[in-house]
């Protein structure tokens, strides 16, 4: 399979490739220690007191803003993708590397290389058909098949399975930023039980600027492997996804660089995967002027 993604979000809607069964365990997820220290000094600032919730919830809505609101600026850049998907663990990998025109409104992104070379017309049409229906499949909520809102959607259903918990500050490309642990809340349950045995044993890390309020970084990794049944007994051994996003306004932030590893053992074979996304070139597209594929 050949994954791109398009926002955060899109990265928990993974677990619907993965057929998972059995009976809920307990979460191995732990809290990570509070830095008392600089929640300390975060007070002392004059900052407003927000709570964990509120930091969140103010992140969420400004994320939404992108797919509802038409009247923010649009940027066009690169994004460049290497995927890395050798059949087994032990094998050679042999990677892919895919160079794509995208938006910062989220729409379609138009493949413009593939391995160094200009793609045909053919390629780049499969290419566009192959995201719309993973889009389709992997992301739809009520039957909304297609619909542009497909990751605000999601978001608010994930948002039930987590509690927030503000840990300490950082420092994200020298902007200051709330360091929040998303918990998983094994007590609620997501109507796929694949997506809700996955999200308990998910260790979720996630920076929210202090300014703007929007997710500057996101880090997750699976802490305790997943038993899976595929036609063959096997397990999800490993996830680690790891996102920065850049700024461009206060209002438009989109991925700048994201990485993510998954390791999956089917009776006695490991089968990895690997893809790294970088975007550059970040240049605002001019109202009433659509930027050329």
């Amino acid at each position: 399979m050949n994954f791109q993604f398009k926002s955060p979000a899109e990265f928990l809607c993974l677990a619907f490739f993965f057929g998972a069964m059995g009976c809920t365990t307990p979460s191995a997820v732990e809290w990570m220690t509070e830095d008392n220290l600089a929640l300390d000094q975060l007070i002392t600032s004059g900052k407003p007191a927000l709570s964990a919730a509120e930091i969140t919830d103010r992140a969420q809505a400004n994320g939404k803003l992108k797919e509802t609101s038409s009247n923010l600026p649009v940027f066009s850049f690169k994004r460049k993708v290497i995927i890395n998907r050798p059949t087994d663990k032990n094998a050679t990998g042999n990677p892919q590397t895919k160079t794509y025109q995208a938006y910062s409104n989220n729409r379609d992104q138009t493949l413009i290389k593939v391995n160094g070379r200009q793609p045909t017309l053919k390629e780049i049409e499969e290419d566009r058909e192959k995201n719309r229906k993973r889009q389709r499949r992997f992301l739809e909520r009520n039957g909304k098949k297609g619909s542009d809102k497909m990751m605000s959607h999601n978001m608010d259903l994930y948002k039930e399975k987590f509690i927030p918990r503000l840990i300490s500050t950082e420092t994200v490309n020298g902007r200051p930023a709330y360091l929040i642990q998303l918990m998983p809340d094994t007590g609620y349950k997501i109507k796929n039980g694949t997506v809700d045995r996955i999200m308990n044993q998910m260790l979720t890390k996630l920076w929210v600027d202090q300014e703007d309020f929007q997710v500057s970084r996101l880090e997750a990794e699976l802490v305790k492997p997943i038993g899976i049944v595929v036609g063959l007994i096997g397990s999800i051994k490993t996830i680690r996804i790891r996102l920065e996003q850049q700024r461009l306004t206060p209002q438009v932030w989109t991925d700048l660089k994201i990485d993510a590893d998954f390791d999956i053992r089917i009776l006695t074979a490991n089968y990895t995967f690997n893809m790294k996304s970088q975007s550059s070139g970040f240049k605002p597209v001019k109202a009433g002027k659509p930027s050329k594929e």
